[in-house]
């Protein structure tokens, strides 16, 4: 028992030591060693040389004056009590702080300030040992004496209260979270200056490491604060990060994008293996471990009921979509429909279970601005995709809403956005084949695949949202002189009738009339997206004109009903 107290101590002895070891054991550390002593013997001779003989004609001259009987046996002292005193410092604070940071002690073992004012120190203090010791054997050090102590000395008492003060601060969570993202733009940086000046190496699996162990720290300080304030921070960082990498990685060596052992063994990659290949190929193994960190933290925001940083998420996964679009990446592009689609499936599990469509409702939104990127770049195909998703999703929220009814609004929000689509669709005047394609899978929102009609009946009866939405775009397309597609719109209303019965379609179609008509921009409550009315048109001047359409389609459908029942 003894024994395993007294390497239990010599353990804790070892890690609160820790930080002063590193310090003064880098490479890095020992440069910045050097050139404090060098520079503190040049300014010593400088000194010398052009100050002190002006220094001493200032001072008056009493006879028997001798520089040689200043009494400096306290001065090594001090230095030495103010040298720990630094030291000391730094080891309790960064020691103390990084039990909630533990990337803090990896900082401080490449914060140049920090070393240089530790060196500097030391070169101050070696300085006046070695003024201390050559008195006794015969040497005149009085101009240096006074440079000790009349210069360095009082820079030193001027700087070590400051000094303290922003160790202090540099431990702050948001100075640490800065500070980690920084340094990972940095090896970026010198990895793209490497590639311009031809001098790259066949592999790069420390600066792998490196950027991997700061994505996994920022995750663990997110882990360990309990503010959102960081937490926000360090999903934003992330996002900005991911977008810098993007947008940058065409000048970084194309072996740095071979995966290395290290990586392989990655947490987030343990369970890939078989597709290493294949990220290599694409050069997405970074984009990968944060989306795939990002995912992570969703789902326990989810968990713990964080909207608003859930919500954070889905935005940096969106905006780094977005900027995949503007580089078109299409590899990128494919990735993010992933994330998002899978964010999807775990925000409707939430959703389901929960009752609780706002995280839905969230990532609905950016779901739309990522499409809606994709229109803007006549991206076709992948607007086609994602309104293939879109439908699908529709469909499984239609599912979910028999064991939670609040899901039914996510139908409304879904139909929203693909409404905004279909609008910028046509003002960009896209091929009108794609575009009837398009307004088609729009159409088949309040039809969704595998749905009972027992259910049917039941949810529309009641709910108007989607239908609401198609007639908004049905007015849109009046509005633009548009009536061929206004027309089509109105004849598949008619499905209601035949879903509903015709009392209940006439019903419905004067509530959703009357909502169109009367509804303003603006709703007379909040939400996470504001106080916008998702149902509101700007065209609601076009529905007697539309009303006539849906009547002429009404009376074609009364007459082929009478026809039949003549014939039969």
């Amino acid at each position: 028992m003894q024994s395993q107290a007294i390497r239990a101590d010599a353990a804790v002895g070892s890690d609160f030591f820790q930080p002063i070891i590193k310090l003064l054991t880098s490479n890095l550390s020992l440069r910045i060693a050097i050139i404090c002593m060098l520079l503190v013997i040049v300014l010593d001779r400088l000194f010398v040389t052009f100050i002190f003989p002006v220094y001493e004609n200032v001072l008056p001259s009493p006879d028997q004056l001798s520089w040689l009987n200043i009494d400096a046996g306290y001065s090594p002292i001090v230095w030495t009590v103010y040298l720990g005193s630094i030291l000391a410092s730094i080891t309790v604070v960064v020691s103390l702080a990084a039990q909630s940071a533990p990337k803090l002690i990896d900082l401080y073992m490449e914060n140049v300030p920090t070393m240089s004012y530790v060196w500097w120190t030391m070169a101050c203090a070696a300085h006046c040992y070695t003024l201390k010791l050559l008195p006794e054997i015969g040497y005149d050090v009085s101009p240096s004496l006074v440079f000790n102590y009349h210069v360095l000395f009082p820079v030193f008492l001027f700087t070590n209260f400051p000094f303290v003060l922003a160790v202090l601060l540099s431990t702050k969570t948001h100075n640490v979270i800065k500070q980690v993202l920084g340094g990972s733009k940095s090896i970026f940086r010198n990895l793209a200056q490497q590639e311009t000046r031809k001098k790259t190496k066949e592999a790069y699996p420390k600066e792998q490491l490196q950027l991997f162990e700061a994505q996994n720290q920022l995750i663990d300080l997110l882990t360990f604060t309990p503010y959102k304030e960081p937490k926000a921070l360090i999903i934003e960082g992330l996002g900005e990060l991911l977008r810098f990498y993007v947008e940058f990685k065409h000048q970084l060596p194309n072996s740095f994008f071979k995966v290395q052992p290290s990586i392989r063994e990655d947490i987030s990659f343990k369970t890939m293996q078989d597709e290493m290949k294949t990220i290599e190929e694409t050069k997405l193994f970074f984009e990968q471990k944060s989306l795939r960190l990002i995912g992570n933290v969703y789902i326990t925001f989810l968990e713990k009921g964080d909207f608003d940083l859930s919500t954070l998420c889905v935005e940096q996964v969106g905006m780094l979509g977005r900027k995949g679009i503007e580089l078109k990446d299409d590899d990128l592009i494919t990735m993010i429909m992933v994330r998002l689609n899978t964010h999807l499936r775990f925000a409707l599990k939430h959703g389901m279970y929960n009752n609780e469509p706002r995280n839905l409702y969230n990532l609905i939104f950016h779901y739309g601005l990522f499409t809606n990127a994709l229109v803007e770049a006549g991206m076709v195909d992948r607007v086609k995709t994602c309104f293939f998703y879109l439908t699908f999703y529709n469909a499984e929220c239609f599912k979910a809403v028999r064991q939670s009814p609040a899901v039914g609004f996510i139908l409304d929000v879904i139909a929203t956005e693909m409404q905004k689509i279909m609008i910028r669709i046509d003002e960009l005047n896209w091929d009108s084949e794609v575009h009837d394609t398009l307004l088609k899978s729009f159409l088949l929102l309040d039809n969704p695949t595998g749905s009972e009609r027992d259910q049917l009946v039941s949810f529309f009866t009641n709910s108007h949202g989607i239908r609401l939405l198609h007639i908004g775009l049905a007015l849109h397309y009046m509005a633009k002189g548009d009536r061929t597609r206004a027309r089509v719109i109105a004849k598949d209303t008619l499905q209601d009738r035949n879903l509903l019965g015709e009392e209940v379609f006439l019903r419905n179609m004067k509530i959703i009339f009357a909502r169109l008509r009367f509804s303003g921009p603006t709703f007379w409550e909040d939400t996470d997206r504001g106080n916008l009315n998702i149902y509101y048109s700007p065209h609601a001047d076009h529905l007697d004109e539309f009303g006539t359409m849906q009547q002429e389609f009404l009376g074609e459908a009364r007459a082929e009903e009478a026809a039949l029942k003549v014939e039969d």
